[in-house]
C-alpha cells in the first residue's frame, strides 16, 4: 500500500512517514500543495495523509481537486484546525477521516487500517450492481446512473449513496449514515451527513426527493422500481 503525505512540517511528516515504513506502508511526500497534488496525479497512492495549512494553498482547495482527479483514493485531513466547522467541511467535501494536531501516531496507524477494513469489507459485501427504477450502481467500477446518464459522485457520496440504495425503503439514522460511512461514533458531529445528503440530492436533480429526510430520525431512500 503506497501513502501520500502532504504536510509542510517536515518533523512531523518524517515522524509520520517512519511510523508507516514500520507498519508496512510505501510512503510518498511533499511538503506543498499543488505539488502534492501532482503526485497524487501521478503516483495513484492507495490513500492520503493532507494538511489543511500549506504554504501555498488551502488544504481544502486540495481535497476538492483530488476527489475530482480520483474519487476512489481515501483522504485523511490531518491538521491543527481544531475547529468543529472546518471538521465538518472537511467531512462533508468527502474525506474518510479527520485528525487533529497534536495526535497519537498509533491512532493514526489504527485509523488507517481501519479505512482499508472498511473498504474490503463494503467490496466483499456489496452487489456488484443495484438496479432501483431510473438509479443503478456498479460497485466494481464505482458508477452510478441515472436514466442511463452518468452522475459524478465524490468517494463519499456514492458510498452513502450505495448505502442508501442497498437498505431501499429502510429508514437510517444520522448516527448510523456517519458510523458506516465515516466509521465514526455519533460523537461526531451528524452534520457531515447533512451536508452530504444535501449535495447527493442536488446531483439526483429532479429525482432528488427519492433521499426523504425523516425530521429528528434519519433519512431513506425510496424510488418506484417500476419508474
Amino acid at each position: 500500500m503506497k501513502i501520500l503525505i502532504i504536510e509542510d512540517e517536515k518533523s512531523i511528516s518524517d515522524l509520520i512517514r517512519m511510523n508507516l515504513i514500520l507498519e508496512g506502508f510505501e510512503t510518498i511526500v511533499s511538503d506543498e500543495g499543488y505539488k502534492g497534488l501532482q503526485m497524487f496525479k501521478k503516483e495513484e497512492p492507495d490513500l492520503v495523509i493532507l494538511d489543511l495549512m500549506l504554504p501555498d494553498c488551502d488544504g481544502f482547495e486540495i481535497l476538492k481537486e483530488m476527489q475530482e482527479a480520483n474519487y476512489r483514493t481515501p483522504i485523511v485531513i490531518l491538521t491543527a484546525k481544531s475547529d468543529q466547522n472546518d471538521k465538518i467541511l472537511g467531512l462533508g467535501l468527502g474525506a474518510d477521516d479527520y485528525i487533529t494536531k497534536p495526535f497519537d501516531n498509533k491512532e493514526l496507524i489504527l485509523r488507517i487500517r481501519n479505512i482499508f477494513k472498511r473498504m474490503k469489507k463494503s467490496e466483499l459485501n456489496s452487489s456488484n450492481e443495484i438496479n432501483i427504477g431510473v438509479f443503478k450502481i456498479i460497485n466494481n467500477s464505482r458508477q452510478f446512473f441515472i436514466d442511463s446518464q452518468e452522475i459524478y459522485l465524490t468517494k463519499t457520496e456514492f458510498d452513502l449513496m450505495e448505502l442508501l440504495m442497498n437498505n431501499h425503503k429502510q429508514v437510517l439514522s444520522r448516527e448510523v449514515l456517519l458510523n458506516k460511512i465515516w466509521g465514526f461514533e455519533s460523537e461526531v458531529d451528524t452534520r457531515a451527513v447533512d451536508m452530504t445528503i444535501q449535495r447527493l440530492r442536488k446531483k439526483l436533480g429532479s429525482y432528488g426527493d427519492c433521499i426523504q429526510s425523516l425530521y429528528g430520525i434519519g433519512y431513506k431512500f425510496e424510488a418506484n422500481d417500476e419508474e
